[in-house]
């Protein structure tokens, strides 16, 4: 986190992103006044101005409507965090984590995964067999290197798709988990694995779900 802000705002910035990851959605004003002793609501709104101005976080007038910005993200991942960027829809000729991909971020727990990891939500049923449903969160290890039978992420063509990898040489195969879907086996140069799925999340109280 930068040297901008007061020990308190940067309190209240991680008491933000711990209540998103145990939660699933931001704190109220009084949640936030009662867990740092804040007695007004005009307190609590002086230090989100505050953290607002510096482009830390962004409110609407809804309730439960704090957001994190990239900004506050990338500030607690230097200092140990554990913030995801999860990954929508991919265009043509980006790489994946290319910011404009980056749809939010997601918090896990810092002992599940290294900093070379990121999150994409399940899309459509091509891997309902090995328990992976629409709306799933996987999170995916850029750093371990994909065994036969690991469940990958592969970039073909610009599009990201999530299958069983099977290398055969000069040909890879990406195997659904799904009886009535058939394999489909690339040339290995069109293929770029973009890493491992080391782990899943599911949200029992949402199943919007991004292109994968």
């Amino acid at each position: 986190m930068q040297n901008d802000i007061t020990p308190r705002q940067k309190s209240i910035v991680e008491y933000i992103a711990e209540t998103i990851e145990s939660e699933g959605f931001p704190p109220t004003l009084q949640e936030i006044g009662a867990h740092f002793g804040i007695s007004s609501t005009n307190g609590v709104f002086d230090h989100l101005r505050t953290l607002e101005r510096k482009g830390y976080i962004e409110r609407s007038p809804k309730a439960r409507s704090i957001r994190l910005t990239q900004k506050a993200v990338a500030g607690m991942v230097r200092g140990g965090g554990n913030a995801l960027p999860l990954v929508g829809r991919v265009a043509a000729g980006q790489p994946l984590l290319a910011l404009e991909n980056v749809e939010d971020y997601i918090f896990v727990s810092p002992q599940a995964v290294g900093r070379e990891a990121f999150c994409l939500r399940v899309s459509g049923e091509s891997m309902i067999d090995a328990g992976l449903l629409p709306g799933d969160i996987i999170i995916v290890d850029k750093t371990v290197p994909p065994r036969p039978g690991d469940i990958v992420v592969a970039l073909i063509g610009g599009e990201a798709t999530v299958k069983y990898y099977h290398n055969h040489g000069d040909a890879i195969e990406l195997r659904p988990a799904n009886h009535t879907m058939r394999p489909m086996v690339y040339p290995a140069e069109e293929v770029s694995i973009q890493g491992v799925v080391v782990a899943l999340q599911r949200s029992l109280t949402s199943r919007k779900t991004l292109p994968a």
